[in-house]
């Protein structure tokens, strides 16, 4: 029989992981033609397929080629934006490790999976993530295999048997030998633990909602202007060229690119303040957080137990006590708790106490057991855990909490008499910035709710030093209490962020709009939170929201330039036509105008934009209308700068077009520099990639109408002019966007909403 007392060496695991590989699944060869083709199997792509193939249907072929290549340049677009925001999203999974107990050279250690190799000899406690399949040798455990077989019943696994790499522990603790790991796994899921990221759900409703939005008013002004080009007999088809204008301004079609880029570039920026970001969704939903139920113990405190104060109870010592304690606690387990009072433990009695049995800290009872043999021969058994759970009263509790420790307490029991030996305090002082970063989160408008499994004494002790109001204390709280705390702020209509670290934290983790896997998290948080600190305390919370909202703002800038784009677009198309009895744009210039906006639309990813003070959320009907108040007067004066340059400049019908074309470019981009901010554009300056980029669009359509590009030459003049008419509407716009905005209820908030 093998001899496993103390593991493998160092020297023996390099040679075996060189010759079996590492403890990971190989990444999925990625299928770039496959999903590339996908793309055009989209809401969007549908939108721009069906107005070529109504283009064609009116033997308009020169506008179907113009709508197929702005197809075909947002495709492409969008396949390469999420090729590299996949990438970089790879990468920061990759940060995220799973790590494994082992006895390696004879001492117990933590490792990351992927080190592991066949014979290693691993500690399973509550909490951990198997991380290779694994034949138990000795201890029983609970296995929750949900995440492989979707069968929610626990499993019990003993001695003998085998647990399977992707399972979780959820009760008991086992020493076994690792038989298979990567590949050779039965389920093959440890690369896997964490979920597949969808970037593309929220985006899309929010893409579907303006769609359908904008298309129910396009529609009106589109069969009431068609009734009256008819009455009027206009040729079919102008009408089918002002429907195909009409469809094209519908379609948003670098949002999802926009979206995507810009929350990938935020959960790299975020990376590097220690901040993992697993669910791109994550990053919307942070923006509109309003309470942060927050742990105590190594978020809002250092982490660094120890132990502080000890009661013993008469007959027993202080000695007695610490030993008894000590006798507990599971030394593979690295529990941080475990750790303090075992290096407070005297050795002095290690010769007269034997445990022969363990059962490790469960945190649904909240207490651990020994079964122990005495000197004399005598047995009994010893507890510790949280006293309220241990069933006999502890007088010198209130003591300790009201000094801020953390109460243990240890029982004895013999002959079916159960006693109390005394109680253990245990100091964890709150960390020197928690009252600094609660007043910073609250600032921005979040409830910081502390939730801790520590009695109310000490948790509101703590709380008043960090300033957390005690309204906003939950203690005693056990594991299935969080999940009920989550759901209960949920259903006041709240967006609601959880912090957690632990297997019995999972459930309220992933129902939070927000699951936030502390530093110190075990695997099994870390795989149900989107957002994982990499550095202790609330620091990375605050990254998280204040670049959220950074995102947010960026992305209101696009939506409410795209809408105004849009009833512009269909005011000037509309108006134009009473006045000229022609229709002002035609499909191959909108295409155009479409190209050109689209390439300043991804650069407002980069620009740098201030946090907004409160809670973010969409609302597609406040911004479509506040949009159409601003597309008012854009629109207007679109209609009468182009009015009257055609008839002072006498433009013919086609330079018109060009004209139209130029004008909308123009305003188009200084939009995006005047509405970037719901406060004065220079709060925060433009970036640099975002002035490039519309500077180089209006660059582009001023030489494509100076030189005659798709339209017949403008005279130098009215370029000019129209260059300073561009100027004249983004200075306007700077000063009715922020009573518009208000009027609308889309500026800024100071506060949370308050609570129902």
């Amino acid at each position: 029989m093998k001899q496993w007392s103390g593991g493998l060496s160092s020297i023996e695991a390099q040679a075996r992981l060189a010759r079996d590989g590492p403890n990971e699944i190989a990444p999925i060869r990625p299928r770039p033609l496959l999903d590339l083709l996908r793309k055009f199997w989209e809401p969007i792509p549908w939108l721009l397929e069906g107005t070529i193939l109504l283009a064609l249907l009116t033997h308009r072929s020169k506008d179907a080629v113009a709508v197929a290549f702005l197809l075909l340049f947002n495709v492409l677009l969008a396949f390469v934006q999420e090729r590299r925001a996949q990438r970089a999203l790879d990468l920061l999974r990759a940060r995220i490790v799973v790590h494994a107990k082992v006895l390696r050279d004879g001492l117990w250690g933590k490792l990351a999976s992927r080190e592991l190799v066949a014979d290693d000899l691993v500690r399973l406690v509550v909490g951990d993530v198997v991380p290779a399949d694994i034949s138990i040798d000795d201890g029983d455990l609970q296995i929750d295999r949900s995440a492989l077989t979707g069968e929610s019943i626990p499993e019990e696994v003993a001695a003998g048997q085998c647990v399977y790499a992707g399972s979780t522990v959820t009760r008991g603790d086992a020493t076994g030998h690792v038989i298979a790991t990567a590949e050779r796994t039965k389920f093959g899921k440890t690369a896997g633990l964490m979920r597949d990221i969808h970037t593309m759900g929220s985006v899309q409703r929010l893409v579907l909602g303006i769609v359908r939005s904008l298309a129910i008013a396009g529609a009106l002004i589109v069969l009431g202007v068609s009734a009256f080009a008819f009455s009027q007999h206009v040729a079919r088809s102008e009408i089918v060229v002002f429907a195909l204008v009409v469809l094209l301004a519908a379609i948003p079609v670098a949002l999802p690119a926009a979206f995507t880029l810009a929350t990938a570039l935020g959960a790299l920026e975020l990376s590097r303040s220690g901040v993992l970001v697993t669910h791109l969704t994550a990053m919307e939903d942070a923006a509109s957080m309003d309470v942060l139920c927050s742990d105590k113990t190594g978020t809002l405190t250092q982490n660094a137990i120890r132990v502080d104060r000890t009661t013993p109870y008469a007959p027993y010592s202080e000695a007695e006590l610490l030993r008894f304690a000590s006798a507990t606690c599971d030394v593979a387990g690295q529990d941080p708790i475990d750790i303090a009072i075992l290096a407070a433990a005297p050795s002095t009695l290690a010769d007269a106490l034997h445990v022969e049995r363990l059962i490790p800290f469960d945190p649904r009872t909240k207490s651990a057991q020994a079964f122990v043999r005495f000197a004399d021969g005598s047995r009994a058994i010893l507890a510790k855990g949280a006293p309220s759970s241990l069933g006999i009263a502890f007088p010198s509790v209130e003591a300790l909490a009201a000094n801020g420790d953390r109460a243990i307490g240890v029982t004895i029991a013999r002959n079916a008499l159960t006693v109390a030996v005394g109680a253990i305090g245990l100091a964890d002082p709150p960390r020197p910035d928690a009252a600094e970063l609660v007043a910073a989160i609250a600032r921005r408008g979040v409830e910081v709710r502390m939730i801790t499994g520590d009695a109310p004494e000490t948790a509101l002790h703590v709380a008043a030093e960090i300033g957390i109001p005690s309204l906003s204390v939950d203690a005693s709280v056990f594991p299935d209490q969080k999940l009920q705390i989550v759901q209960r702020e949920q259903a006041k209509g709240r967006i609601v962020g959880m912090t957690g670290d632990g297997i019995n934290d999972a459930p309220s983790l992933r129902a939070a709009n927000v699951g936030i896997a502390v530093s110190n998290a075990t695997d099994v948080a870390k795989a149900a939170a989107s957002i994982i600190l990499t550095r202790p305390g609330l620091d990375g919370v605050l990254a998280a929201i204040d670049t959220s909202r950074r995102i947010y703002q960026r992305m209101l800038t696009y939506v409410v330039a795209k809408i105004v784009k849009y009833f512009e677009i269909v005011f000037v198309s509309s108006v134009g036509f009473f006045a000229l009895r022609h229709f002002v744009l035609s499909p191959t210039l909108m295409v155009a105008l479409l190209i050109l906006n689209d390439f300043a639309t991804l650069s407002i990813a980069t620009d740098r934009v201030a946090p907004s003070r409160g809670f973010d959320a969409w609302h597609v009907g406040r911004l479509v209308a506040a949009a159409a108040a601003l597309a008012i007067f854009t629109a207007s004066s679109i209609v009468a700068f182009i009015l009257y340059q055609s008839r002072h400049a006498s433009l013919d019908l086609a330079q018109t077009r060009g004209l139209t074309f130029f004008a909308m470019v123009g305003v188009g981009q200084i939009a995006l520099l005047a509405l970037r901010e719901r406060e004065a554009i220079f709060h925060e300056p433009p970036s640099r990639f975002l002035l490039g980029a519309v500077g180089f669009a209006i660059f582009a359509a001023a030489a494509m109408a100076l030189f005659g590009v798709l339209m017949p030459p403008l005279p130098p003049i009215v370029v000019g002019e129209s260059i300073l008419f561009v100027l004249f509407v983004g200075i306007v716009l700077l000063a009715i966007k922020l009573p518009i905005y208000s009027a609308f209820g889309i500026g800024r908030e100071r506060k949370a909403p308050p609570s129902p």
